[in-house]
C-alpha cells in the first residue's frame, strides 16, 4: 500500500506531501490522521523551523474523499474532528 502522507526534514524544513494523486489528494480517515501524526511531531522538533506541505500530481488537495461520508462513525474520527 502507498504512503498517502510523505514527510521528509533537510535543513529545518520538514516536507510533507500529501501522497493520493489518483484522488486528487483527497483526505480520507488514514491520511488525515497520519498527517495529524506529522504535523504534532514537527510541532514537538525544535529543530524544524518551517514546515512545507504540499501534493503529489495536478491538484494540491481536493477536499474530503466523499465516500468518507458513507460512515461518518468510522475509526478515527474523533481524533480528526478533534
Amino acid at each position: 500500500m502507498m504512503e498517502s502522507i510523505l514527510f521528509e526534514q533537510t535543513a529545518g524544513v520538514a516536507f510533507i506531501t500529501m501522497n493520493r494523486p489518483d484522488k486528487f489528494n483527497a483526505f480520507n480517515r488514514p491520511m488525515a490522521l497520519r498527517l495529524q501524526e506529522v504535523l504534532d511531531a514537527c510541532a514537538a522538533d525544535d529543530n524544524i523551523r518551517a514546515v512545507y506541505l504540499t501534493g503529489n500530481g495536478k491538484a494540491f488537495c481536493a477536499g474530503q474523499d466523499l465516500q468518507e461520508v458513507l460512515d461518518p462513525e468510522g475509526p478515527g474520527m474523533n481524533r480528526i474532528l478533534s
